[in-house]
C-alpha cells in the first residue's frame, strides 16, 4: 500500500471511531426520539420516594416494576447514592422499557429565597447527564412542589400562588434552556377554583395556567374509589387540551378518609384502578396512571 493510502486508511479509521464516540456520549437534546417513543404509549408510572432502592435491592425492584406492567418512575435524586449505581439502574431500567425522570421537590421551593435549591436540583440533573451514556441518564425531571402545606397559604394565598407559577416557569425554562429533558409536575385535582391572569388580558383557571407550561402533568387524585376519581379529574383532563395527564392514586397511610387503598388493600386498587383506565382511555388527554408510592404499593396486602 502506498503511503497517501496509508494516511487515507488511518483518517478514515480516526473518522469512525470519532463517529463512534459521538453516538455513544450523545449529548440530552439527542434523547428526543426517546421521549417521543415514550409518549406514544400509555404510562404506568410509580413514584420512588426510597432512592436506597435502587441500590440494596435493584433487581429485586427492577423486578417488581417488570411485573406490574410500570414504564415510568419518578426517582429521587439522592446526592449520598454514588453516580455508577444510578446508571446501572437507569441502563438496567431502560433495557426493560422503563423510562426514568429525576424526582425531586419541597413545599418551601415555592418560595423565591428557597427556590436556589431547586435549580442545584436541575443543574445535578444535567450534569450527570452530560457525564453518562445515553442509555444511562434520565429521559425527564419531574417537580413535586406543594405549597399549599405552607403556613402562608392560610393567610396569603395569593401571594403563594404567584410565588409557584414563577417557580414552574423558572423550572421549564432552565430545563429547556439546554436539553429535551421533559418537564412534568405533580398538582392536586383542585387548582381549577383559583383563577390567575392568562397573559392575554383575561384569566384562566391555575390547572389551566400549568397545563401550558410543562410537558406533562400528573394529577394527584388521592381519592379511593373509581367514580369519585374519574370525576374528580374529568374538567382537568379537558382542559388540557390533548397534553398529556396522567392520573396519580395513593397507597399509604395518610390518616385522611377516602383517599387511600391502604386499608382496602392490592385487590381492590387494581379493581379500581382498571375502572378508571376503561373510563378514561378514551380521551385525548389521558395518558396513564401513577402509583404514589412505591414502598407503600409493595406493602400493600392482597
Amino acid at each position: 500500500m502506498k503511503t497517501k493510502d496509508y494516511r487515507f486508511a488511518a483518517k478514515t479509521f480516526i473518522l469512525c471511531l470519532a463517529l463512534l464516540q459521538a453516538v455513544m456520549y450523545l449529548p440530552p437534546q439527542a434523547d428526543v426520539s426517546r421521549k417521543a417513543s415514550a409518549e406514544q404509549r400509555s404510562v404506568a408510572a410509580t413514584w420512588m420516594w426510597n432512592t436506597y432502592a435502587i441500590w440494596r435491592d435493584k433487581d429485586q425492584t427492577l423486578q417488581y416494576l417488570t411485573q406490574n406492567g410500570i414504564n415510568l418512575v419518578y426517582l429521587q435524586v439522592d446526592k449520598e447514592i454514588p453516580v455508577d449505581v444510578y446508571r446501572t439502574f437507569i441502563r438496567e431500567a431502560g433495557a426493560r422499557g422503563i423510562e426514568i425522570h429525576a424526582l425531586g421537590g419541597k413545599p418551601y421551593w415555592a418560595l423565591p429565597e428557597r427556590q436556589g435549591e431547586m435549580y442545584e436540583f436541575i443543574y445535578w440533573v444535567k450534569a450527570y447527564n452530560n457525564s453518562s451514556r445515553s442509555a444511562e441518564r434520565f429521559n425527564g425531571i419531574h417537580l413535586d412542589v406543594e405549597p399549599y402545606v405552607l403556613p402562608q397559604w392560610r393567610y396569603d394565598q395569593d401571594t403563594v400562588i404567584g410565588h409557584w407559577m414563577d417557580t414552574v416557569s423558572g423550572f421549564v425554562e432552565e430545563v429547556k434552556s439546554d436539553s429535551y429533558l421533559t418537564t412534568g409536575a405533580d398538582f392536586p385535582v383542585w387548582l381549577d377554583r383559583f383563577l390567575v391572569p392568562d397573559g392575554k388580558g383575561d384569566t384562566t383557571t391555575l390547572t389551566d395556567w400549568f397545563f401550558g407550561r410543562l410537558d406533562q402533568i400528573t394529577l394527584m387524585a388521592y381519592i379511593d374509589n373509581a367514580p369519585d376519581i374519574v370525576k374528580a379529574v374529568t374538567k382537568e383532563l379537558n382542559e388540557a387540551a390533548g397534553k398529556p395527564v396522567i392520573i396519580g392514586m395513593e397507597t399509604m397511610d395518610n390518616d385522611e378518609a377516602n383517599t387511600s387503598f391502604y386499608a382496602l388493600g392490592r385487590s381492590q386498587l387494581t379493581g379500581e384502578l382498571n375502572t378508571v383506565v376503561q373510563a378514561l382511555s378514551g380521551h385525548p388527554s389521558y395518558a396513564g396512571y401513577a402509583i404514589h408510592e412505591y414502598d407503600s404499593w409493595v406493602m400493600l396486602r392482597d
